[in-house]
């Protein structure tokens, strides 16, 4: 009698999880619950841009003027990251590093001069707490996304400077191999 009751309840259980498993056209999409397509930049930021303007209560016409200057503004920073070379630091000669620490900075201040600019197309139309508010939404939604891809093995986990094993004094920093004689 057990044994037929216990068949009885897991063919239940695989009939349910069957017709969970099966997702109604219209039901949820395929990019949020992680199923189809990955949703690509412009689509991302205009979803963004909408919970955005949800989360400061804007009005239609405020709303839409918010959704196109995010998105431009996303599309302009993105078009200014430069490409990633393949060659790590460690790994480039002294002039090679010279060269990429320069980019950097050029890069930074490109972004930098980016930022400013759609602060200024903001401030059109939002308050300065409202622009500051949407900044930190941009912001926990980097580090969540941060996280999410950490956990997938995209990025190593824990921060390197605090995580690195400190030998000696904590406020010595350690010579590079280089420097040793």
């Amino acid at each position: 009698m057990k044994y037929l009751m216990v068949v009885c309840l897991m063919m239940i259980a695989s009939t349910c999880m069957a017709m969970m498993q099966q997702q109604q056209p219209g039901e949820g999409n395929g990019a949020a619950d992680g199923k189809g397509k990955r949703l690509n930049k412009e689509q991302f930021a205009k979803i963004q841009a909408s919970r955005i303007s949800q989360s400061l209560g804007l009005d239609d016409k405020t709303s839409q003027k918010f959704i196109e200057t995010f998105c431009q503004c996303r599309k302009e920073m993105a078009a200014s990251r430069p490409h990633h070379q393949n060659k790590k630091r460690t790994e480039m000669t002294d002039a090679e590093v010279d060269k990429a620490i320069k980019a950097d900075f050029a890069q930074g201040r490109k972004l930098l001069d980016i930022r400013e600019k759609y602060y200024k197309a903001y401030s059109k139309f939002l308050s300065p707490k409202q622009i500051q508010r949407v900044y930190e939404m941009e912001r926990g939604d980097m580090q969540r996304f941060a996280k999410r891809w950490q956990g997938k093995g995209v990025f190593p986990k824990g921060n390197p400077r605090k995580d690195a094993p400190r030998n000696g004094n904590p406020c010595k920093p350690k010579p590079f191999p280089a420097d040793k004689k």
